[in-house]
């Protein structure tokens, strides 16, 4: 869960791989190791919410895991994650948001080779949401405590014989029964969708219809539930901005309210609740 600086470096210094998220000064203080991070200063561990630029979120790798690989790719290098990705084990993705690289992984990535055959799970990372535009999130290699803001880092781990890698996701929000709305192009912004058949701008769409924009799109993405969050609609020039690319093909629907968000959420959760090796979480669920 959350720990301090010094508690991390010791973790490194013992020789534990990790997986770590924190803001930039905090993960800048650390010596290099067996470990990547992300930036981030939002967190959700044992007391709830918590925002923290001095502590650091730890998910440290079992120890019965065979063996780890450390390697960071670059918008044009990323299609390799899944060739590189261990036969049988699983790879922790780490992406700046609004990247070059984040966009490849988020638009490109089911048109990888080896894409649905090896789990990848990992986190968009990113900074305080006063700070978007203005500071760039960041990926840290605990290998060289380096840092970037345009490449992806990745930890490939190898797990023995008698351990698969099983990836769930909970999700608290159903389709609603409102519009369908589909798009022309894939994209983090849409100007134009369809609704009933008909092109319409989406921002002038939203305000027509009073959308409550803190409840996300829904789709159907191969039999799961997958949202698409709404981060900001540009006035000026008529555009939607998103957390996630919307795709040509697909059918768009707002989520449904939800009237408790907590029992909804214990309730999503499967029946045999087992520890994770690794869960994240999304900014809009901690806000």
């Amino acid at each position: 869960m959350l720990n301090t600086i010094a508690e991390v470096t010791k973790k490194i210094e013992a020789g534990k791989t990790l997986l770590l998220a924190g803001s930039e000064a905090a993960l800048s203080q650390l010596p290099k190791g067996n470990w990547i991070g992300g930036t981030t200063s939002y967190f959700i561990d044992s007391d709830g919410g918590t925002f923290s630029e001095s502590s650091i979120y730890v998910d440290e790798i079992p120890a019965f895991a065979q063996g780890t690989k450390i390697a960071e790719y670059s918008a044009q290098t990323l299609p390799n994650i899944f060739k590189d990705a261990p036969e049988k084990g699983f790879s922790v993705l780490i992406l700046p948001a609004g990247s070059d690289v984040h966009t490849a992984y988020a638009e490109s990535a089911p048109r990888y080779e080896g894409f649905i055959l090896k789990p990848v799970v990992g986190w968009v990372s990113g900074v305080p949401l006063p700070e978007l535009g203005r500071t760039a999130p960041k990926i840290f290699n605990g290998q060289t405590a380096k840092s970037s803001a345009s490449s992806a880092v990745v930890m490939h781990v190898t797990l023995p014989a008698n351990k698969i890698a099983d990836i769930e996701i909970v999700n608290v929000f159903k389709p609603g029964t409102g519009d369908k709305i589909p798009f022309p192009a894939a994209g983090f912004v849409q100007a134009d969708c369809k609704v009933n058949g008909e092109k319409i701008n989406f921002a002038k769409y939203l305000a027509s219809v009073h959308a409550d924009t803190r409840l996300p799109l829904t789709a159907n993405y191969n039999g799961s539930v997958v949202n698409v969050s709404i981060q900001a609609t540009d006035e000026a020039n008529q555009a939607v901005q998103l957390y996630a690319p919307v795709f040509p093909g697909v059918e768009y629907r707002f989520a449904a309210p939800v009237a408790d968000y907590v029992a909804s959420f214990e309730a999503a959760l499967p029946a045999k609740k087992t520890d994770a090796v690794f869960a994240c979480n999304c900014i809009l669920n901690y806000m």
